[in-house]
């Protein structure tokens, strides 16, 4: 080792070590001294660490510090405390704080511009098409469509900016649209089922659009699907009415208001059932998507393969054929892409932090 070297070393353990007559700093938590036999602490006391222990795991580091400095000032020779303090004061630094974020790709959903755009639109069109309907019941002359359709655009665009203003999460965007697409299907499979005729039909058609909108609406407010639970819940109503439809259909004598009716059932069936499933099976959007494609795919070698070996006098059988082709291929390619979403490693983050007594580190984070 050269004299400037070990020059260089000197002065810098000597910068780095504080005067013992040097102010405290409150903003920072040293190391306390070991105690040999702690005195127990109050009831009170451990009460608030196991509530700042619990915050902490849900990731309510604020609150969480709050409870552990409660801690800290009624037992300061708390074995543990003082060492969880240091800890969720350093995860609400902006390094903590980011390394958290980097290791937390399957956490809650953000707010986003992308989720109130795609609502935006889908609200405006929602608008046009109740200003339609609207005026089809009373009547309108054609400048009346013209002027009601903008009417009713504009109402859901300025609607949606203004209860969205601080924005929302895809998952939030999706349930809302969802249910603008769903309630207006319900609304004309009712209007069939029942055979309503005239404006009963229409009125039918608008309270189904406006009324599943407004169930969108409290399930974003209240349980805040992901964007994947959504996608989960739409394909099981899409295709329990695919499957149903298919079949029914082979029924003789089938009729429209049966056939409707009972896709009413199973439709809702299938978006209740997928919907629960989701909370307790993770798959994300792309993964559902691909599952999709495999029912869409064994649906037409269903089909196919039942006229190839029927002929020409196949009739039914190829309905037959085709939906169990569509139960097949969502049933092999969930299976084949059971792994899709697994990471293929294990993930780490290395972010600057403030870390000691006002001295500056690096914070590694990772899942494994």
């Amino acid at each position: 080792m050269t004299l400037a070297t070990l020059l260089l070393l000197t002065l810098t353990a000597a910068q780095a070590t504080p005067p013992t007559d040097a102010p405290r700093d409150t903003t920072t938590v040293t190391t306390p001294p070991l105690v040999d036999s702690p005195e127990a602490c109050s009831a009170s006391a451990e009460a608030d660490y196991t509530d700042g222990f619990d915050a902490l795991v849900r990731g309510e580091d604020e609150s969480a510090l709050e409870a552990f400095e409660r801690v800290l000032a009624a037992c300061p020779q708390h074995p543990y405390a003082t060492e969880l303090v240091r800890l969720t004061r350093a995860r609400l630094t902006p390094g903590g704080q980011l390394a958290l974020a980097a290791v937390s790709e399957m956490g809650p959903e953000r707010r986003s511009v992308a989720g109130l755009a795609t609502m935006t639109v889908m609200q405006t069109l929602h608008g046009a098409t109740q200003g339609i309907l609207l005026c089809a019941i009373a009547e309108c002359s054609g400048q009346g469509y013209a002027a009601v359709s903008l009417l009713g655009a504009g109402a859901g665009a300025a609607g949606t900016l203004l209860l969205a203003r601080d924005g929302v999460t895809s998952g939030q965007a999706a349930v809302i649209n969802s249910g603008t697409v769903w309630g207006f299907w319900f609304g004309v499979a009712s209007m069939l089922a029942l055979d309503l005729e005239g404006d009963d039909a229409l009125a039918a058609t608008m309270l189904g659009g406006a009324g599943f909108t407004g169930v969108g609406i409290l399930l974003a407010t209240t349980v805040r699907p992901t964007a994947a639970q959504v996608s989960m819940a739409n394909s099981g109503g899409l295709w329990a009415g695919v499957v149903t439809a298919l079949l029914v259909a082979t029924a003789d004598g089938g009729e429209t208001k049966t056939l409707f009716a009972i896709e009413l059932g199973t439709t809702a069936l299938g978006i209740v059932t997928l919907a629960t499933l989701s909370n307790s099976l993770t798959v994300s959007r792309g993964r559902m998507l691909i599952i999709d494609a495999g029912g869409i795919l064994g649906g037409l070698l269903g089909a196919a393969a039942t006229f190839l070996v029927a002929g020409d006098d196949a009739g039914d059988a190829i309905l037959v054929g085709s939906a169990a082709g569509v139960v097949t291929g969502l049933a092999v390619t969930a299976y084949i892409t059971r792994d899709f979403d697994a990471r293929n490693a294990p993930q780490a983050v290395l972010t600057p932090a403030i870390v000691g007594r006002d001295g500056a580190g690096v914070a590694l984070s990772g899942r494994f």
